[in-house]
């Protein structure tokens, strides 16, 4: 298989050190080797999300720690606000629907932060929330959400709603602190700022949620947060684990612990404010308002498409993301998180130029 330059929001390049950790010969997953391995990875995820609660590891994409929230968190009947910031805020709400619990859903327009004031105005005028949905990043519209802010918000104007919150293109790669700014549930997965493969799910879980899950009346079987925080109690989980990524994603938090997390984000800040200034001098429009450090998107100058991403990808082995659901075909999305580096985005930009031929949006 050819190596291409991944310049994509998930999954992301994987460095050396985790591709040699996936070559490993397997471990039985109920052994005291794996067991210390998978102390090793709950420790290191704690890190990284600032926390001292509970942490969960799922088998499973990012969209499995959302559904995972709603089925333990929840009760047929309960009231949620979904606060969207593009394409994951809206997946959250297909997820409440699923289970039967329709949102109420502040939308924001793609490329803008959620809004503090019309979150307050919401808050105001919905009484008895059980939890409120946001999004640290939202890979959609590249944007970054001002959690600080909004949870704060929250708990001025919902005290007893639970603030739920998908991190999973964000952690490890863009500020959060879990605790300090009081969220109750943090989600994400591995193949993003983890520098790991697709394939696991977390889910970082305050005392305060534990009361909402022990309460919880939704069917949930495999999705069961108690079940795996009683296998915690031997250093496993309830069933049968993605051994080879729990063991690379402890080679990759030793990496970002090595590094240092703070650096991280400096790091990742640096390659956007490149990547936006080389789209500029393109000529290209950047589309958020509101932009994030992992990933910056941009308009397509008119006559170009999503060929333009699979020609770049079949013939010069560089792969940038397209536009999603209304923004298919119309912008293309430039990842600068996890394990790319200056060298590929500078790889990368220069075969756009090149395609793009000096076209100005």
């Amino acid at each position: 298989m050819k190596e291409m330059i991944l310049l994509t929001p998930g999954p992301t390049p994987l460095p050396l050190a985790v591709r040699e950790a996936l070559g490993r010969p397997i471990l039985h997953h109920r052994t005291d080797e794996f067991g210390r391995i998978f102390r090793e990875t709950l420790a290191g995820l704690a890190e990284v999300y600032r926390t001292k609660n509970t942490v969960l590891i799922m088998t499973g994409s990012g969209t499995c720690a959302m559904e995972s929230a709603v089925a333990n968190l929840l009760s047929p009947g309960d009231r949620t606000l979904v606060h969207s910031t593009g394409a994951f805020g809206e997946r959250f709400a297909q997820i409440l629907k699923a289970y039967g619990l329709p949102p109420i859903v502040i939308d924001e327009e793609w490329g803008h932060a959620a809004d503090v004031e019309r979150l307050r105005k919401a808050l105001r005028s919905e009484k008895n929330l059980k939890a409120v949905f946001f999004q640290h990043t939202d890979t959609s519209t590249g944007i970054v959400n001002d959690l600080q802010k909004l949870a704060a918000v929250v708990r001025e104007e919902a005290p007893s709603a639970l603030i739920v919150v998908d991190a999973v293109s964000g952690l490890a790669a863009e500020e959060l602190e879990t605790d300090a700014w009081g969220l109750d549930v943090v989600l994400s997965a591995s193949q993003k700022g983890l520098l790991c493969p697709p394939g696991l799910a977390y889910a970082a879980v305050s005392e305060r949620a534990w009361k909402a899950v022990e309460a919880g009346r939704l069917p949930r079987f495999y999705l069961d947060w108690r079940t795996m925080r009683r296998s915690l109690e031997k250093s496993e989980t309830p069933f049968t684990p993605a051994i080879s990524i729990v063991v690379a994603q402890a080679e990759a938090l030793r990496l970002i612990r090595e590094e240092g997390l703070e650096r991280v984000w400096k790091r990742t800040a640096e390659l956007a404010e490149f990547t936006r200034k080389e789209l500029v001098r393109m000529g290209l429009k950047l589309f958020a308002a509101d932009p994030a450090d992992i990933l910056t998107a941009a308009w397509l100058p008119a006559g170009f498409d999503n060929t333009l991403l699979k020609k770049m990808r079949e013939e010069d082995g560089i792969c940038f993301a397209g536009g999603q659901e209304k923004l298919a075909g119309r912008v293309i999305r430039v990842a600068h998180m996890g394990a790319i580096r200056r060298e590929d985005l500078e790889a990368g930009l220069k075969v756009l130029a090149r395609r793009l031929g000096g076209v100005h949006a």
